[in-house]
């Protein structure tokens, strides 16, 4: 009898021992559970941009999951939605032409570049002015005089850089704007709907390499390519919510674009690769070092001209409140 009740007690006894062992196990199961999930990676926002972008490069080469970032595509979001679409917090980051930003903070956005992004050289300019291959009555820009342009949205690069070389050259009222998307200019054009094609790259490579049409002249053309510059911008609110997401962001973008400075050839096949375009028709931009507004200047040529243009009024915006070089140089300062 007694032996019975040693050996209840000590079956209870470890039925209790291993309980406990269990509610342990269980608990240091969750408690790491609740590491793991903390360490997931912060999903980013970001439109399946159409033109050359370096976030692709990133992220076909893991360099966003090594920061603990993932970039969740959204779709395509047409050209003059991306701002728009920035301020409502729809998508975290885009790339779109300064004044753009300028005017959307101007009608009470609160946004803020972050990168230089892409900037316009002489062997790879931002937009080409190109014409039908079989046209060869328009040789310059003083040729364009009452003629069709077509240009992927008004308030931008493609408008603006435009009608200010043609203001230069006394035409900037002979001419008729109209809105196509870059990749439908190809086929208007060729249809002669259009006179003049305004296209950024892969368009202009794939018009002008398969010989459908020629080039008349670059944005390198207006002072050198300062208007070319392609910034990268978020929101306010985000940088407060979320700096180290926007550091981290800006981190991988910087390292991605002086890569593709060194590898144009290899970064045009992975955008070729995540876009489904032909490899032999598509190109790549330059890009500012390390991701930095050189000055100033790069700004305030186009709240100049948003000024002559009344759509700023003078002083409403002052250059250095609309970027930041805070973390491309904390990204460089990193990387030493």
């Amino acid at each position: 009898m007694e032996n019975m009740f040693r050996n209840g007690i000590f079956r209870l006894a470890s039925l209790v021992l291993a309980g406990t062992m269990l509610t342990a196990v269980g608990a240091a199961s969750a408690e790491t559970a609740k590491k793991k999930g903390s360490q997931a990676p912060f999903e980013v926002k970001y439109a399946n941009i159409q033109w050359f972008d370096p976030v692709y490069i990133a992220d076909e080469k893991g360099w966003f999951e090594e920061e603990g970032l993932k970039i969740k595509w959204v779709g395509e979001i047409p050209a003059a939605q991306l701002v728009p679409s920035v301020a409502s917090r729809s998508i975290d980051f885009a790339n779109r032409h300064t004044p753009l930003v300028l005017t959307a903070n101007a009608g009470g956005a609160k946004l803020k570049i972050i990168s230089a992004g892409a900037r316009t050289t002489a062997e790879r300019p931002h937009m080409k002015y190109l014409v039908s291959g079989e046209n060869t009555s328009i040789k310059s820009v003083k040729d364009f005089k009452g003629k069709k342009i077509g240009i992927n949205s008004f308030g931008a690069c493609s408008e603006y850089v435009l009608k200010e070389y043609l203001k230069r050259n006394g035409l900037d009222k002979d001419v008729q704007f109209v809105v196509i998307p870059d990749a439908n200019q190809e086929q208007v054009l060729k249809q002669g709907q259009i006179d003049v094609a305004v296209l950024h790259s892969p368009y202009y490579e794939k018009a002008t390499k398969a010989g459908g049409a020629r080039e008349v002249f670059s944005d390198y053309v207006v002072d050198k390519g300062r208007t070319g510059m392609l910034p990268y911008f978020t929101s306010e609110e985000l940088i407060r919510e979320h700096p180290e997401v926007v550091k981290k962001f800006v981190k991988v973008l910087v390292k991605a674009s002086n890569w593709t400075n060194k590898h144009h050839d290899e970064a045009a096949r992975i955008f070729a690769k995540r876009r489904g375009l032909d490899p032999r028709y598509v190109g790549s931009w330059e890009y500012y070092k390390d991701g930095k507004v050189p000055s100033d200047k790069e700004v305030q040529w186009w709240i100049d001209l948003l000024v002559r243009e009344g759509k700023l009024k003078k002083g409403q915006i002052v250059a250095k409140d609309v970027y930041t070089n805070a973390y491309a140089s904390q990204a460089v300062s990193n990387k030493k």
